[in-house]
């Protein structure tokens, strides 16, 4: 049964090349692993000089790739290829036979194939006789099954809370809290920098976390401490079993149990009254197609966790970056004020596939008549709305922070600028690179989708973003060297949104020229039939 899953990833892999958009994704994620598996296996192989700084560097990475590898289909409700067992509930399948397969297909693919060939610079960096090469072999191996496993079976304990809304919500707000957690304690320590001594430390932590547990065995191996690498490798080979006992039970419950049906609710309108599309709070929404898709919009951005968690991670991103930098240099600069406005570009992944994560729903809006024009509007409308506050939140306790209320004015000010930039390029890729999403409130549907090739394209609009950026910056930074403050604020917000206005109207038009004639063909690609 294993070798029948493993075809039918293989066919689905080569099935996905004939799509152009897929092939596209598919080299540019091709190009990303062999960057990472290249700087991977170098890290570990520059430490063969040293062993105690070698199996030190074995337990961070190791570590670090397993957590990896369990939490991310968790906190971005993606992200792999993997077949969605689901889809297999109607097939005459045990509970193992299911585990077995997923496993043997989670291993193929472009990111553990990455992952693979960075780990296997331990041998060059710790084998130094064949005795030590086995071991660590073998620890590469539980470690790759270790990362499979556990992804699998931390989506499947979390099923009851990724069926309903708010559960899906505390877990997003739990992961941003734990992605911040480390950076605040960092600020704690601002001489704090990454070097040797702080690989120990983390290592002498990591040695007592199981997930760790094949890199402690492979750095043991590599100091020639045999038979201790081989307990800890027995131990990991017990930890595996565990968890996937606990992901086969918890698949069987989870593939056997319905959703509970909503509780009914009570509004305070009147039969037939039905609740108002245009919220109170937002009178300026023009009362036609614009409006009325950009309310849609704001009620899902309210509602979805997965639009939700992408502007909760720009709020953490920014902080995040101000704490490297207050950790680095010591100095708390007035200008970093600005760097709130990096919230803006951290949150656009919500405009990359703007259609796709309305899915099945678009067709309401492709029945109403082709205007793409109206449509791109209304949703970039309610994009605004929703990240233009968040520059706020974020500037004004980093403006107490670093005492830089005098930049507080212009980086609010460049804050529509920067939106409409990051709307340009996103009106391109959600007509261009349409993407169906997989129902998240089944939680077994967290790790289907299209792997890593989501997240590069997202890193590549990143890319193009701050490269777009520039002329806004090199302006900004000319005004404010030569001219008074207050008048190179002015200076820099007008011609910051002349210039994202001027880029957002040059998106526009071509996505909606793209969009005007391949409407059903985008709605067929955001459908969920065609979710992966």
């Amino acid at each position: 049964m294993a070798r029948v899953f493993a075809r039918l990833k293989l066919r689905l892999l080569r099935n996905g090349l004939r799509d152009r958009q897929r092939a596209t994704m598919f080299v540019v994620s091709f190009v990303a692993g062999v960057t990472l598996a290249f700087v991977g296996f170098a890290w570990l192989s520059s430490t063969r000089t040293d062993p105690a700084r070698a199996a030190d560097h074995a337990v961070v990475l190791f570590g670090a790739v397993t957590v990896g590898w369990m939490i991310l289909p968790v906190m971005s409700f993606s992200s792999d290829e993997t077949l969605d067992p689901q889809r297999l509930v109607t097939l005459p399948l045990g509970q193992w036979q299911i585990v077995r397969g997923l496993t043997v297909a989670g291993l193929i693919g472009i990111a553990s194939v990455a992952v693979t060939v960075a780990l296997c610079g331990s041998f060059v960096g710790l084998a130094h006789d064949p005795a030590q090469f086995v071991l660590i072999a073998a620890a590469i191996v539980e470690t790759l099954l270790l990362g499979v496993v556990a992804s699998r079976t931390l989506v499947a304990v979390l099923a009851p809370v990724l069926r309903s809304r708010r559960g899906r919500d505390a877990l997003v707000a739990f992961f941003a809290i734990s992605i911040l957690a480390p950076q605040l304690l960092r600020l704690a320590n601002p001489g704090g920098v990454f070097d040797d001594r702080a690989v120990a430390r983390a290592a002498r932590i990591g040695r007592w976390i199981p997930f760790a547990l094949g890199g402690t065995a492979a750095g043991d191996a590599g100091r020639n401490h045999l038979v201790r690498a081989g307990g800890e490798l027995v131990l990991l080979a017990v930890f595996v079993a565990l968890l996937a006992w606990i992901w086969g039970s918890s698949l069987e419950r989870a593939l056997t149990t319905s959703d509970a049906p909503a509780a009914p609710t009570r509004t305070r309108h009147s039969a037939g009254a039905g609740l108002a599309l245009f919220p109170r709070a937002l009178p300026f929404l023009p009362h036609n197609r614009v409006g009325a898709v950009a309310a849609k919009d704001l009620r899902y951005l309210a509602r979805d966790p997965r639009r939700r968690g992408a502007l909760i991670s720009a709020l953490v991103y920014p902080i995040l970056i101000v704490g490297n930098t207050v950790a680095r240099h010591g100095h708390k600069s007035p200008t970093l004020t600005l760097l709130a406005l990096v919230g803006v570009v951290t949150g656009s992944q919500i405009t990359l596939n703007q259609f796709g994560l309305d899915g099945d729903p678009l067709w309401a809006q492709v029945g109403a008549g082709n205007d793409p024009r109206a449509d791109l509007t209304g949703k970039n409308l309610a994009i605004a709305v929703m990240t233009i506050p968040l520059v706020v939140i974020i500037a004004l306790p980093l403006a107490a922070i670093t005492s830089g209320w005098a930049y507080l004015p212009l980086t609010i000010g460049l804050a529509p600028g920067a939106v409409a930039m990051t709307l340009a390029i996103g009106n391109v890729t959600s007509v261009r690179m349409p993407f169906g999403i997989a129902d998240r409130r089944n939680p077994l549907a967290a790790n289907s989708g299209r792997g890593c090739a989501a997240v590069f394209v997202f890193f590549a609009a990143l890319i193009l973003e701050l490269v777009l950026a520039v002329p806004a910056g090199v302006v900004t930074a000319v005004s404010l060297a030569t001219l008074p403050l207050a008048v190179a604020t002015v200076v820099a917000i007008v011609a910051g949104n002349l210039y994202g206005i001027g880029l957002w109207i040059a998106g526009r038009a071509i996505a909606a020229r793209y969009a005007y004639w391949r409407l059903p063909e985008i709605l067929g690609a955001v459908s969920s039939r065609r979710a992966p």
